[in-house]
């Protein structure tokens, strides 16, 4: 493989995670926030 493809499928992995962490984190502290407040 060339260092330009490496490059690209790291970028194209990193946004691919890090979008699917994001959204993994967001669902938790809603979650959390909800259990805080007390609602059913």
């Amino acid at each position: 493989m060339t260092t330009s493809t490496v490059v690209t499928m790291v970028l194209i992995l990193g946004f691919v995670w890090g979008g699917f962490a994001l959204a993994l984190f967001t669902a938790i502290r809603k979650e959390s926030n909800k259990e805080d407040r007390g609602a059913p």
